[in-house]
């Protein structure tokens, strides 16, 4: 299936079987994908802006809520655009075991500025204060369950941006971020649930107030890797990394972070859980008078291979299980080790920053 808008050229109108009037674009956009045959199939979309607007009744938004289903774009010619006072997800993935899902070559913004958060709607139900995303794959709506969880889901080459919760929010196992273009979020850029998947070769450029920039929660074997942070001037973010408590077989590895003056980093990562491996990373922080923390809360990890300047490693082992951590092998400029807590592996009985 086509689908076009109205500012779309009149070449990709005439070959399209659907042509939204650029208003409420999502109702053309769901109806191609419920034509699609019952194999599935690529939903393409024309360039052009397409004005998207909250269904009654939903949890966007564009819904995709059979499996099986490409949803394509032309790149940043391709943008999809949350009007004014929806206060929804751009695109929402829903349904029982919905999987194989693929979201690429698309411009995604929420909108946040003009989608004020009000969460009134969904206070204290499960996954409900997470429902204002650019792209967000949950099997359920919220304070509901379904019997699978959504699974195989890609985005990929998409740029998304101005999240008022989660740029990208993906709940099952088998998930993949790749090569995206990710902006500013009230709370994540990217946060993947469930697993094992992995967020990788992204760019996160943050220029305003953002929680986390790549983050997993209550997932295990996550891998994080080959990613850019990019703090840069009037950027506010909290936590660069973040694996959460309580998970297991993370890798944090070969990625950038760095800030620029005018710009705020609280933490370059938050290591929590149990068998991490943070390696091949280069963290810079602004300058050696004001040192970049970086937290390994968890247990039963390696950090090595990495380049820090300007930073403190804090070890502080929250678990209580006293599993080893290690830290070796590292290049520590202007950089600092604090142990505060946890069984710290030393390398010839002296402590990595003192060889």
């Amino acid at each position: 299936m086509i689908v076009a808008t109205r500012g779309s050229s009149e070449k990709s109108k005439s070959v399209a079987d659907f042509v939204g009037d650029g208003v409420g674009d999502q109702e053309e956009i769901y109806a191609a994908i419920q034509a699609l045959p019952p194999a599935g199939g690529a939903v393409t979309l024309a360039e052009g802006t397409y004005d998207i607007r909250k269904v009654e009744g939903k949890l966007g938004g564009l819904i995709i809520d059979r499996s099986n289903v490409m949803l394509i774009g032309q790149g940043s010619a391709t943008r999809l655009i949350l009007a004014p006072g929806q206060n929804t997800n751009v695109i929402r993935v829903i349904g029982d075991g919905v999987g194989d899902i693929v979201i690429r070559d698309l411009w995604v913004d929420q909108n946040r500025d003009q989608n004020p958060y009000n969460g009134a709607e969904f206070v204290n139900i499960s996954h409900g204060r997470f429902e204002y995303c650019g792209i967000k794959a949950f099997c359920a709506e919220p304070g509901k369950s379904a019997p699978e969880h959504c699974h195989d889901i890609t985005i990929e080459n998409c740029t998304v941006l101005n999240a008022q919760r989660l740029g990208i929010m993906l709940h099952g196992r088998n998930l993949r971020v790749i090569h995206n273009r990710l902006g500013n979020a009230n709370s994540d850029s990217v946060e993947l649930l469930g697993g094992p998947g992995f967020v990788m070769g992204n760019i996160v450029e943050v220029t305003g107030r953002t929680h986390v920039a790549v983050g997993s929660d209550a997932g295990n074997s996550i891998l994080m890797t080959n990613n850019v942070v990019h703090v840069k001037p009037g950027g506010d973010l909290d936590i660069a990394f973040r694996s959460w408590a309580n998970s297991e077989r993370h890798v944090i590895a070969n990625n950038v972070v760095m800030v620029d003056a005018g710009g705020k980093l609280g933490l370059a990562m938050d290591v929590r859980g149990f068998g991490a491996s943070v390696t091949g990373n280069v963290v810079q922080g602004q300058d050696e008078k004001n040192l970049l923390p970086l937290w390994l809360t968890g247990a039963g990890m390696v950090v090595t291979g990495n380049h820090l300047k300007n930073v403190e490693v804090v070890v502080e082992d929250k678990t209580g299980t006293n599993r080893p951590i290690m830290i070796r092998d590292n290049v520590l400029e202007s950089s600092v080790v604090t142990h505060k807590g946890g069984n710290l592996i030393r390398e010839d009985q002296r402590a990595p920053w003192e060889l």
